[in-house]
């Protein structure tokens, strides 16, 4: 017969183990604000610690009663049984601490271990109890089909709600998503190319020693409707002169009434060096965008791996905080690679993340370490990725960076096994330089037909396509003007041309033979569909 403090025992015992899941379920939800998640974490783990005082007290109880009498054959069925899951219970409590100390990041495993704990929890519990019930009441009585009915009515009940939870979640989620951010069409960036507008720097933030980030606000009547890893083009007037350059957008594109971007200092560079010492709150510059097929879709991309160098960071940092501003429960991994501690862009905001994401971790990598470095040290390879990377068969890869670093990225992924498929690069500010111009291949005429409006124009030497177009009247929508947004996409019906950049193509439309006039020159006579 079993006493009273045994039964409270266990059912505080049940009841901690419970209560400790719901704990870490609850911390894991995306919805969870960061306040209540740091609450929850508090509250499992003094559930852990009351837990294991109490299986220790409930272990050391059953050992008293074991004493002279070992687990031999006389012992019962249920006892022997009762024993197993104790022995069970000890390496799955020790398994989950370890990787909850060591491991944060798994939280798949925790999740498993809770459930798995609870269940043997419970059924330790249940097996004495419900052998005395079954043991003390007679067959066919009232009690034991009330006891039967009850447990079976609270298991229907909870199925039908977890089921009715989930889908309401999904639903909710869904709908949020498609009021917050745009769904990707194949006509966006020559929408966007239609309009430009006026931003106004309302405040400018020191990143590192030669970073800044500047936030503009949006005219209110106008909406941005961007991706989180898109680009903007700026027509930058600097000493008179204007100047046309591309900035990737750096803030979230949740907020709707203010845009950032994050401009490195370069040397010789004419906007950076501007933007980094002149640029002052209340310059106002016209812009036009979104554009760039690089960016993060949330109903595609439910696990991503961001590898950037450098200013690279600018639309992974979009990304993230897309994702956290949405609650999104999407996998994330970023391995970021920079010269020295002190280049290291966003390193406050990369910790906060880290924080308030439960789905992310990031590593960096020091190419120029200090003796203080405590960190990875060296260049990207194919060890430091593998290293951090359990699975490479899932994710999608976002690749940003400089040209050389963007191809070892390529090539350590490849290696890897990745498919060329779920690697998205970055070309942002890479560019051929454009082919030298010889004198004596001026004699040479380049004629460009325009088949659509009728035209026949000579193209004078060093001329771009678009160039051609825009002196003969011939309306070709364009936007960054530098061969990444794609948005002057034309094809070729005839004729040789020279390309400087093609990122902003698809595979599909250089398969077509689409070129992009706004970095094109024609060699000889070249026909075009417009």
């Amino acid at each position: 017969m079993l006493n009273i403090s045994t039964i409270a025992a266990g059912v505080v015992f049940v009841t901690l183990a419970a209560a400790n899941l719901v704990a870490m379920l609850e911390a894991s939800q995306p919805s969870c604000s960061s306040a209540m998640r740091s609450r929850l974490i508090a509250v499992h783990r003094v559930g852990g610690y009351l837990f294991v005082i109490l299986l220790c007290t409930m272990a050391y109880s059953m050992s008293q009663r074991l004493v002279g009498v070992g687990i031999t054959g006389h012992l019962p069925a249920h006892l022997v049984l009762h024993i197993v899951l104790v022995l069970v219970l000890v390496p799955l409590l020790f398994l989950k601490i370890l990787i909850a100390r060591r491991y944060k990041q798994s939280h798949s495993s925790l999740k498993a271990l809770g459930i798995a704990i609870f269940v043997i929890s419970f059924v330790l519990v249940a097996i004495p109890m419900l052998s005395e019930l079954l043991r003390s009441a007679s067959p066919g009585s009232l009690g034991l089909r009330l006891a039967t009915g009850l447990i079976v009515a609270v298991c229907l009940v909870q199925c039908a709600l977890v089921f009715k939870r989930r889908k309401q979640s999904r639903a909710s989620m869904e709908s949020r998503i498609r009021g917050i951010l745009p769904q990707p069409t194949s006509l966006t960036n020559r929408e966007n190319a239609k309009d430009s507008m006026n931003l106004v720097l309302a405040q400018i933030e020191q990143q590192t020693h030669d970073t800044k980030t500047l936030r503009f606000q949006i005219p209110k009547e106008r909406q941005l409707r961007a991706k989180p890893g898109q680009f903007l083009t700026f027509q930058w007037l600097i000493d008179g002169q204007r100047v046309i350059r591309s900035y990737t957008i750096s803030s979230s594109p949740v907020h709707g009434n203010y845009v950032e971007i994050t401009s490195k200092r370069m040397e010789n560079g004419c906007v950076s060096v501007f933007l980094n010492e002149r640029a002052k709150p209340g310059l106002r510059v016209e812009a036009r965008g979104p554009y760039g097929q690089f960016y993060f879709d949330e109903t595609l991309h439910k696990s991503i791996v961001l590898i950037a160098a450098g200013s690279g960071i600018t639309p992974m940092i979009s990304m993230l905080r897309c994702i956290d501003d949405l609650k999104l429960a999407t996998s994330v991994t970023l391995l970021y690679c920079v010269r020295t501690a002190a280049d290291i862009i966003f390193q406050s905001e990369l910790a906060r993340l880290e924080r308030s994401l439960p789905n992310f971790k990031y590593e960096v990598c020091l190419s120029q370490p200090d003796l203080a470095w405590k960190g990875h040290s060296g260049r990207l390879t194919g060890e430091f990725v593998s290293q951090h990377l359990l699975d490479v068969d899932s994710p999608t890869f976002f690749v940003c960076g400089p040209k050389g670093f963007m191809d070892n990225a390529r090539q350590i992924l490849s290696t890897l096994g990745v498919n060329p498929d779920r690697i998205l690069q970055e070309s942002f500010g890479e560019s051929k330089r454009p082919t030298e111009f010889h004198p004596q291949e001026a004699r040479a005429a380049n004629t460009v037909v325009f088949i659509h409006s009728q035209k026949v124009c000579q193209a004078s030497a060093g001329s771009t396509l678009l160039d051609v177009a825009e002196k003969n009247g011939v309306q070709i929508p364009y936007g960054c003007r530098q061969g990444l947004c794609g948005t002057c996409a034309t094809r070729v019906l005839s004729g040789t041309v020279q390309m400087d950049v093609e990122a902003g193509l698809t595979s599909e439309q250089k398969s077509a033979g689409y070129v992009l006039p706004c970095v094109s020159r024609a060699e000889g006579t070249v026909v075009l569909s417009v």
